[in-house]
């Protein structure tokens, strides 16, 4: 499963050469869904609360030695003491994963049929009723891999791993916007020398 780190630009040297350090309380990180408006969900978040900086996305691949974590919403798995039971394989990452996004298909396959009608129904197994949906249902399957329903799933998730992500193991840096840190840099030298 890969996943991004992200990080202000000034520590992305330092990352690249000596890895991801934990913090004390683990090494957070989002997991990687392949759709840009929800992989910077956090970059919009940091610079929602903090002074705007610009942030890059450590890229890398979970392994069976970064666990055990914890997934789940960030206020869940932000101190130790609010932390459900850790997660001790990936096999069980990923099925944490699946099963948040298949909740939330169901409930809206469900919301969509109009069969919501008060707050009781949101007791009913929507997991089941997605997988059940999705075997035979092309509206599903496009519902599921919609980004509105990624980013409503996801948006204040993350991960928290318990061991820090050596520089080896990172597989590429993205930064926070549409431009690469490459195009960052050459545009900064022409306008630069514009000016002289």
């Amino acid at each position: 499963m890969l996943a991004v780190h992200w990080t202000p630009v000034a520590n992305t040297k330092r990352i690249l050469r000596n890895g991801i350090a934990k913090s004390k309380t683990g090494l957070y990180c989002f997991p990687l869904t392949g759709k840009p408006l929800v992989d910077r969900w956090w970059v919009r978040f940091f610079n929602h609360v903090r002074q705007r900086k610009k942030y890059n996305g450590i890229v890398f691949r979970i392994r069976q030695e970064d666990l055990p974590a914890y997934f789940g919403h960030w206020i869940d798995t932000t101190s130790k003491d609010k932390f459900d039971k850790p997660i001790l394989s990936l096999k069980h990452l990923k099925t944490e994963f699946r099963e948040n996004l298949l909740f939330r298909a169901g409930a809206a396959y469900m919301e969509e049929k109009g069969f919501l009608t008060s707050v009781g129904d949101f007791e009913k197994d929507f997991i089941k009723i997605a997988k059940t949906e999705i075997k035979d249902r092309k509206k599903l399957k496009e519902l599921i891999s919609e980004v509105g329903l990624v980013l409503f799933t996801f948006e204040d998730y993350q991960i928290v791993l318990t061991n820090s992500i050596p520089a080896s193991r990172i597989i590429k840096v993205i930064s926070d916007g549409s431009e690469t840190g490459r195009q960052r840099r050459k545009k900064k030298l022409t306008k630069s020398k514009s000016l002289i």
